[in-house]
């Protein structure tokens, strides 16, 4: 009956899981030789052969049923059959195992959440309440008429959210005072813990010994390396898609990042908004050093058509809000369909120090210097076969200069490396890197 009632609900939220978009780029391998998209202003003109796409994470509350009602989601024609009877006793019992899934200790006090700390002690109260729920799989949370659909929209987004280990809870229907998850099966999910807490030791072992920055990196590079962007499958938003399965979409980034940081001390959170186009996104605030920056692993990870697992970028490794925030990145923790509201403000990234391009000594501050380092960097990435080659620079007239000659820098490095066939450019004028990425 357990596995009935598991592959039932997996069955319900397969189809609301794929409602919602992430602003996530798709990258081509350009079709000529000397190919250059430049993006200008921010948007990218694309050469032939190239495509956009727009998928995502599902957004708390984007499938709310207001006043207790249960009526499932749309089912695709290749799901399994849903017994409605069957879910309706699930809810209505409010427990599907008289067992709480046995998990990996996990040493994070929930009442140190930067996210629940800005709730009123209500609201805490409530986070608190789901929190157990969740924890025991239940499918019922007995509240009364204080808490409105609102609160518990909030409460259950920012919980949602900020608690990465409640990776069978999910977000593809919020109803008060109900919970859906993507499993229910005590055994298997402590099984799913099992294998999540082998990889992230593996990973959490790379770390070990490092600075914080160092730490982050890690982490960073293992998320962007080991999984691919996967809009429509199951555990896409989780830290079990983030660890085992290796697809996830920009939620599963967020959140395996989370976990980590987590489990290594380091404090963060799990943002969410939208690019330009309201495509829904997320990704991470973090501290280091005392500072707050945001890191965002779904958009160093672009999407290939052709899958090349050493790719890997840092434009968006530990920035500040003034990069990002109204320019690529949009209504910063907002719910932005249905009932619209903010979860919570997160803390002003403004520092720049630990940003990538400053720790590793790639910023540049004058035209020269960018130029020899901008082809240093491209023969030091075509000699290893690798993809993208990035520097930063300290403002926007350098930024210019070097942009308006991209497709010299084609013709140069094809000469000096016959295995490059063609160049694309995907550099930003929000963040001032310039990337060109090489291609064999």
């Amino acid at each position: 009956m357990k596995k009935r009632i598991s592959a039932v609900c997996a069955a319900l939220l397969l189809t609301a899981s794929m409602l919602s978009a992430c602003g996530k780029q798709v990258e081509d391998t350009p079709a000529e030789e000397t190919t250059i998209n430049i993006i200008q202003d921010g948007s990218e003109v694309v050469a032939e052969g190239d495509v956009t796409s727009a998928t995502g994470f599902v957004d708390p509350g984007a499938n709310v049923e207001f006043g207790g009602t249960e009526t499932a989601p749309e089912i695709a024609e290749t799901s399994v059959s849903v017994n409605q009877e069957e879910i309706a006793d699930l809810i209505q019992g409010g427990v599907v195992t008289d067992k709480a899934p046995v998990l990996t200790e996990y040493n994070v006090d929930y009442k140190t959440r930067y996210g629940y700390n800005t709730l009123n002690d209500q609201e805490k109260a409530l986070y608190a309440q789901i929190l157990e729920a969740v924890k025991s799989v239940k499918t019922k949370v007995q509240v009364d008429d204080s808490v409105t659909d609102e609160m518990w929209i909030k409460v259950y987004g920012v919980l949602y959210m900020q608690e990465p280990e409640l990776f069978w809870l999910t977000s593809a229907k919020v109803v008060k005072g109900k919970l859906w998850y993507w499993e229910t099966d005590p055994e298997l999910i402590a099984s799913m813990q099992k294998d999540i807490t082998a990889k992230a030791s593996e990973v959490l072992a790379q770390a070990d010994g490092k600075d914080t920055f160092g730490k982050l990196k890690v982490f960073h590079d293992y998320i962007c390396l080991n999984n691919d962007f996967v809009k429509e499958e199951g555990f896409n938003q989780t830290i079990y898609g983030g660890f085992v399965k290796g697809t996830i979409q920009c939620e599963g980034y967020a959140k395996t990042m989370q976990y980590l940081c987590d489990m290594a001390g380091i404090e963060s959170m799990v943002i969410v908004g939208s690019n330009e186009a309201n495509d829904t996104h997320a990704w991470n605030v973090v501290k280091v050093d005392g500072e707050w920056y945001n890191l965002d692993c779904t958009w160093d990870d672009p999407i290939l058509t052709e899958v090349d697992k050493t790719n890997v970028r840092y434009r968006y490794f530990l920035v500040p809000d003034e990069w990002i925030h109204n320019k690529s990145h949009f209504n910063v923790n907002k719910k932005i369909s249905g009932t619209q509201l903010t979860y919570f403000t997160p803390p002003a990234c403004t520092a720049t120090k630990m940003n990538y391009f400053n720790v590793t000594n790639q910023l540049y501050t004058d035209t020269a210097s960018a130029d020899s380092a901008l082809k240093a960097k491209m023969k030091e990435t075509a000699s290893n076969k690798l993809r993208a080659a990035e520097i930063r620079v300290s403002d926007k007239s350098i930024y210019d200069s070097i942009t308006a000659n991209l497709k010299d820098y084609a013709s140069w490095i094809k000469n000096e490396n016959s295995a490059v066939k063609s160049v694309s450019s995907n550099c930003d004028p929000n963040t001032l890197v310039i990337e060109l990425d090489l291609i064999y």
